[in-house]
């Protein structure tokens, strides 16, 4: 039986050799054979290739959810108090409101403006104003729908500025003679002041924000007895055609004074 099979087998690899028609139709046989022993060589590969990938998704989807729970158990170590003062971090300390003004008067020693906007608004006594030129004043009273404002062409109007190019601080107040013009005393002699330098608000009062343009030197006057610079001002508002304003709400001005109060009543 051997011996028969042999001598097919080399029958047959004769008649394949010597003859093209058979020995083209031999090698296409066996490359169809090929091709599919080759197919199913790489499906098996790529099972087992899946089966090491799917073995380090396993893995990392372990890691994944380790960090959730480890993050979860954090998350749940936050007590009120740390998500209140995160809470807090998120709100601005200067609120914004925007009003107009519907009545005023610059030729007075005491003048005053009207804004159509009040409690109802959420405008509330002792809020600052300003335009888009600089500081305009400070609420002084309040109904449900409209405020008055202090402003700066007022005589007991006063605030605290600086020199935008040093930081020198001094006083702001008005003479009554003109709304274009102010006064800034209380300049410290050894301070370098030039005519057309900024003044800006200090910052030292509670109530207006540091920065906020207020005017520009525009004469400079030395007090020999006193040794302080008195500053004439040009202001940045001009007080005879304001219209818009915005009032600023300092959110954290009750911590601020509450703080100073206690601060005040431990030196008496």
């Amino acid at each position: 039986m051997l011996l028969f099979l042999l001598l097919e087998g080399i029958c047959i690899a004769l008649i394949v050799k010597y003859n093209d028609y058979q020995k083209s139709a031999f090698l296409s046989s066996s490359n169809s054979v090929c091709g599919a022993v080759f197919s199913v060589q790489n499906s098996i590969s790529q099972y087992f290739g899946l089966r090491h990938e799917n073995d380090i998704l396993a893995k990392e989807n372990a890691e994944l959810r380790s960090i959730i729970a480890q993050n979860d158990k954090m998350l749940r170590k936050l007590n009120d108090s740390t998500y209140n003062a995160l809470k807090a971090a998120d709100k601005p300390k200067y609120i914004y409101r925007s009003a107009q003004v519907i009545n005023s008067s610059t030729n007075k020693s005491r003048n005053y403006l009207t804004i159509n906007a009040g409690a109802s608004d959420g405008i509330a006594a002792d809020m600052t104003a300003r335009n888009a030129h600089g500081v305009v004043g400070i609420v002084s009273a309040v109904s449900d729908h409209y405020a008055t404002i202090l402003p700066i062409i007022n005589t007991s109007f006063r605030l605290s500025v600086k020199l935008l190019s040093n930081n020198f601080r001094g006083q702001l107040e008005w003479d009554g003679v003109s709304p274009r013009t102010a006064l800034m005393v209380d300049v410290p002699e050894h301070a370098k002041v030039a005519v057309g330098d900024s003044i800006v608000t200090s910052g030292s009062s509670s109530y207006f924000p540091e920065g906020l343009p207020v005017g520009t030197v525009k004469n400079i006057d030395y007090d020999k007895n006193g040794g302080f610079y008195r500053l004439d001002i040009d202001l940045a508002v001009d007080f005879s055609s304001i219209y818009n304003i915005e009032v600023i709400e300092n959110t954290e001005l009750a911590e601020q004074q509450e703080l100073e109060t206690l601060n005040t009543n431990a030196d008496e």
